[in-house]
């Protein structure tokens, strides 16, 4: 990938730099478990710990909130944690589609925030195209970095984002953050692994954040999010997706961190000890559902969760 640099340029004025911001501290850090599962609002059979799961932590997307007022208003009165009757870590998810991302300024953000009281925030998305011209895609990348910077005034944790058009946006948006003290990074990364090009970036990005590690003396942590499956050749990263609840809804079962469909040979009569199914194999799940379609869906639910929450760090 041929790099750009972004300063000068025919008839391209350069981009404004972010200058220091003299009020750097250490940001806190997220303490990411292995496997974060992101839940849908909407949908209670995705709230595990009703059912008795254990949960460290859970992502909750912003844009549900934004796109159902009522559930917005109940969330903003009660906090995540009130409506949601959970203990563990609540992380928010900034990640929305484009058509919401320029509705809110730094000060909704910041209401939004104070109102649903997560335990940390990612910090706002951006647009990120690879096929617009790279003035367009840099003013975007100083985009993120200028909210990064406005996000250093909350009192919880926030979680840098990895965006970029290219490599050198990625560890352009990466060193400018980690600057300001941020040491949480999730590379929002569904579009790249379903491309087919997330192992052009991925190994670039891990060598960035070992990199920052040395120069900065900081320990940051790094969560893929919206990878439907564990990438194995990848080490020390965690995972964020909702895969495993819409796959289970689709009849789709996890294995050693990759899915198949129930009635596929190559797992149909193999038994399953984790705590969801007890020795069951999937084709007793296809007979469980077929007999009671939810509680089909919540045991492989929960076996997809336990699946996927397998692999260590």
């Amino acid at each position: 990938m041929r790099q750009y640099c972004p300063v000068g340029g025919k008839g391209r004025p350069p981009p404004v730099p972010i200058p220091p911001t003299g009020e750097e501290k250490k940001m806190g850090k997220a303490d990411f478990p292995a496997f974060v599962p992101e839940i849908d609002l909407l949908d209670q059979r995705s709230w595990l710990w009703r059912d008795g799961v254990q949960l460290q932590a859970i992502f909750v997307a912003l844009w549900q909130l934004l796109a159902n007022e009522s559930a917005l208003s109940e969330a903003s009165s009660k906090g995540l944690h009130g409506l949601l009757g959970f203990d563990g870590k609540i992380f928010l998810s900034t990640v929305m589609p484009d058509e919401l991302i320029d509705k809110l300024r730094t000060e909704d953000y910041f209401n939004l925030i104070e109102n649903l009281r997560p335990d940390a925030t990612m910090v706002p998305d951006n647009y990120t195209y690879t096929d617009v011209p790279l003035y367009q895609s840099w003013s975007q990348t100083i985009r993120l970095v200028s909210f990064a910077k406005d996000f250093l005034q909350l009192d919880v944790p926030a979680i840098g984002l990895v965006k970029g058009a290219n490599l050198l946006q990625m560890d352009w948006a990466i060193r400018k953050q980690v600057e300001m003290g941020y040491v949480s990074f999730a590379m929002p990364a569904r579009e790249l692994f379903e491309e087919g090009i997330l192992d052009d970036f991925l190994p670039y990005v891990i060598r960035i954040l070992k990199r920052s590690r040395k120069a900065s003396g900081m320990n940051p942590e790094l969560l893929l999010y919206g990878v439907g499956q564990r990438l194995e050749r990848y080490k020390g990263i965690s995972y964020s997706n909702l895969s495993w609840f819409l796959r289970a809804r689709h009849g789709e079962y996890f294995k050693g961190g990759l899915y198949y469909d129930l009635e596929d040979p190559a797992i149909r009569f193999e038994e399953c000890y984790c705590d969801a199914c007890n020795g069951m194999m999937p084709q007793e799940i296809i007979d469980l559902w077929l007999d009671d379609k939810e509680r089909g869906i919540r045991v492989l639910a929960v076996h997809n969760f336990l699946d996927l929450s397998r692999r260590r760090k």
